[in-house]
């Protein structure tokens, strides 16, 4: 009989051994491959992988990664963006949004599609589109910001907090993991997607601009100059950059690749050289994450089932053996 308990075991501990994704991928987790970069994740969602960790539980300040979950609410309420605003004017206020771009940003009163104003928001992380759209939602600022925390804490995001909806403020707190989830949240809807992989924008002719204003995206990644360059960025299909001088450099990134969907995202990075030029860390290190899909397989936990089934049938062949030894 022990040695059918022992079989047992020892199948058992075969089931744990080939369906954890830890120790398959212990040995990618063990090399720093985010050296610019205080906390860092790649997970795989087709077969819930974690491919790389690094501090992902490190609470951190996102900066303009802060303006997923801003969309997230936007369009909970709105998923096609119809219809338009018109910027409230205490959206430019300095309370609410401290700093917006001097040469590129939504003028008080001025009125612009829904849309226009999303893909102003994440393309060009514009902070004065998320105070208009809190604004456009709710009389009080603060009823959208405890909106955005209840959502964080429906989705499982245990470690993270917002205090604002741009980003700006450096009590907003989350961690790689919790970015992880939120960004899976957002690339659900269509409109959120079709965005986020856009290279360029315009702010439109509206009752306050008498001539387009043109933008482009700041996720280099996708379309990178000869810093960023990678096999990658064919496959990148998002999400969002952020940074501030507390929260350093930031970026979560979304790629689909050989059937896969990747999430990464990188979080309090510096900046670094690439060939005697300026380069952010964020960037450089998302790329040496992305390098770890090259011929990803899932572990075994994928297929949970046969493999238990298998575990299963060498435990009865031992324990038949054991039976018929002992009739002899």
């Amino acid at each position: 009989m022990n040695l059918k308990l022992t079989a047992i075991a020892a199948a058992l501990l075969l089931v744990f051994a080939v369906s954890s994704p830890t120790a398959a991928y212990a040995s990618a987790a063990q090399e720093d491959v985010t050296p610019l970069s205080k906390a860092a994740i790649l997970y795989e969602e087709t077969s819930d992988t974690v491919i790389y960790d690094k501090n992902k539980d490190m609470q951190l300040t996102p900066a303009s990664m802060t303006k997923v979950m801003t969309a997230i609410i936007v369009l909970e309420d709105n998923p096609e963006l119809k219809g338009e605003l018109t910027v409230d004017p205490r959206a430019l206020k300095r309370y609410y949004c401290s700093w917006k771009d001097i040469n590129c940003h939504l003028e008080e009163g001025e009125t612009i599609s829904c849309y226009e104003c999303m893909k102003f928001m994440l393309l060009f992380s514009a902070n004065e589109a998320t105070t208009a759209f809190a604004f456009s939602m709710y009389d009080d600022y603060g009823d959208f910001v405890d909106r955005m925390n209840a959502k964080a804490e429906e989705l499982g995001c245990r470690n993270t907090h917002f205090s604002d909806t741009s980003g700006l403020s450096a009590t907003n707190i989350t961690t790689p993991e919790d970015m992880v989830k939120i960004c899976r949240e957002a690339m659900k809807n269509e409109k959120f997607r079709e965005i986020v992989r856009s290279e360029k924008g315009e702010l439109p002719v509206s009752n306050k601009r008498s001539e387009p204003t043109p933008y482009e995206t700041l996720l280099r990644v996708i379309y990178p100059d000869e810093r960023y360059e990678s096999p990658y960025s064919q496959y990148i299909i998002g999400v969002k950059t952020g940074w501030t001088p507390a929260s350093g450099y930031c970026y979560s990134c979304c790629m689909e690749k050989d059937g896969y969907v990747f999430y990464s995202v990188v979080m309090g990075a510096e900046d670094t050289e690439v060939n005697g030029q300026w380069a952010q860390g964020d960037f450089i290190d998302t790329l040496s994450l992305l390098k770890l899909t090259d011929d990803f397989q899932p572990p075994a936990s994928k297929f949970p089932v046969i493999i238990i089934v298998a575990a299963v049938i060498i435990a009865s062949a031992a324990g038949v053996i054991v039976v018929k030894k002992k009739k002899k």
